[in-house]
């Protein structure tokens, strides 16, 4: 592979292919590109501003406008922001505290691709619910079968692990202590979750 990412359609298409077919391939792939820390740090801006779009957007078709305003203004930027870099750093701390090898700066790459995976198969979701609505829940229920089982092995790949189940594990560990904390920083700055409304 080439030293630096050709960011064209062609690239994108090969790499999402080979991240769906052999995901730690895609990871190796992405390894070894030399993309600078700039480029990772605006990948990973341009990932949560596009997946909260589309996430508002969803929110418009479902419920209507007045449920699109719960999350007014750069709110849902704030949270997705908040959500990808604790899942960065958490990929990175937790995977080097159980004898991991994986960089920063790659976790940093590797979730920004698993979250541009995610946007794309949202974008596919709102297509669904537009035209074929009763495809949209099982959209839904693959991207997060793929979302688990690409990001396992993207852990796995990045700090030279073996065995998946262990990682799976780990990153279920994980996700439920990151929900906690992120309730507990959502209550902090007064940010009600979707289906809460004022009474």
């Amino acid at each position: 592979m080439e030293s630096s990412m050709d960011l064209n359609a062609a690239f994108l298409r090969a790499m999402l292919r080979q991240t769906l077919v052999d995901p730690r391939a895609a990871a190796r792939a992405l390894i070894a590109t030399a993309v600078p820390m700039e480029a990772r740090w605006l990948a990973l801006a341009v990932v949560v501003v596009l997946s909260a779009l589309l996430g508002q957007i969803g929110v418009l078709m479902i419920a209507g406008g007045q449920a699109a305003l719960m999350f007014a203004g750069g709110a849902s930027v704030v949270v997705q922001g908040i959500l990808l870099l604790m899942t960065v750093y958490a990929t990175h701390v937790v995977g080097r505290v159980f004898g991991g090898v994986g960089s920063f700066a790659d976790a940093l790459l590797l979730i920004s691709w698993v979250q541009f995976l995610m946007v794309v198969l949202q974008g596919v979701q709102l297509v669904a619910m537009l035209l074929v609505p009763p495809l949209a829940g099982i959209i839904a229920i693959v991207s997060i079968v793929m979302f688990l089982w690409v990001l396992t092995n993207f852990v796995t790949e990045l700090h030279g692990f073996e065995s998946l189940g262990k990682v799976f594990g780990m990153i279920l560990i994980t996700f439920m202590a990151l929900a906690f904390v992120m309730a507990f920083v959502l209550a902090l700055l007064g940010i009600q979750g979707p289906g809460v409304v004022d009474a």
